[in-house]
């Protein structure tokens, strides 16, 4: 059973998976444009804001709908989640992630009340359906521990963005897995510090990113869609 679950979380966490992640870099596109993302050592850097930021974030909102029966409570986290991210990129990024996120985790044949309903809600618009709060509401029905599911929700986000820095920079592949692994101290502090926060207390601290984000959206000549 183990090994099963384990099968799971490998599988929705790829990048393979149909969320249409591989289309958003969230600002790195733009760092990139400013000069700011040239090598490796940058490449960690940007990605360690991120990570820092979904600690107090999107982790929170991920752990807080972990095994949540509460329609109205998970559409409550769901909408938390989405206030704390400042662009409308970043914002955009996450429900289009999240709804594709939900769609296809449902075609696998996952059951649970919660998850067909806030899948439905998603997809009609009720509540933004951010990837995160998405990955909570199946990682129960999944079988998956909720700390399995943080710490594959974090490593796939810096996956991407590895993925999109090496075309970006560009660098070659074994450098590229070498930033991601070295990120790996990272995630496991940002699952950590997702323990001590309540999903009212909930907030994304990344000004560099912000800012990176709103430019990205007036940049003439764009690889990806945030």
């Amino acid at each position: 059973m183990r090994n099963r679950v384990l099968l799971l979380l490998l599988q929705i966490s790829d990048s393979a998976f149909p969320t249409g992640s591989f289309s958003h870099s969230l600002g790195l596109e733009a760092f990139a444009g400013a000069g700011e993302l040239r090598d490796a050592a940058d490449l960690e850097r940007v990605v360690t804001l991120h990570l820092r930021s979904m600690a107090t974030s999107d982790c929170v909102a991920l752990r807080a709908a972990y095994g949540e029966d509460d329609l109205d409570l998970l559409f409550h986290i769901d909408r938390q989640l989405a206030a704390t991210k400042l662009t409308r990129e970043l914002r955009a990024a996450s429900a289009s992630t999240g709804r594709r996120f939900l769609a296809s985790v449902a075609t696998l044949g996952v059951e649970g009340a919660a998850f067909a309903e806030f899948t439905d809600a998603a997809r009609s618009g009720t509540t933004p359906g951010n990837l995160a709060v998405g990955h909570g509401v199946a990682a129960s029905p999944l079988g998956a521990d909720v700390d399995d599911a943080i710490h594959a929700y974090l490593y796939s986000g810096a996956a991407s963005l590895a993925a999109a820095g090496q075309k970006l920079i560009p660098l070659g592949g074994n450098v590229a897995q070498r930033a991601l692994f070295d990120l790996h101290d990272e995630i496991e502090e940002a699952a950590s510090k997702s323990q001590e926060i309540e999903v009212e207390g909930m907030y994304a601290f990344a000004p560099e990113v912000d800012v990176r984000s709103m430019l990205h959206e007036r940049q003439r000549t764009r690889l990806y869609i945030s």
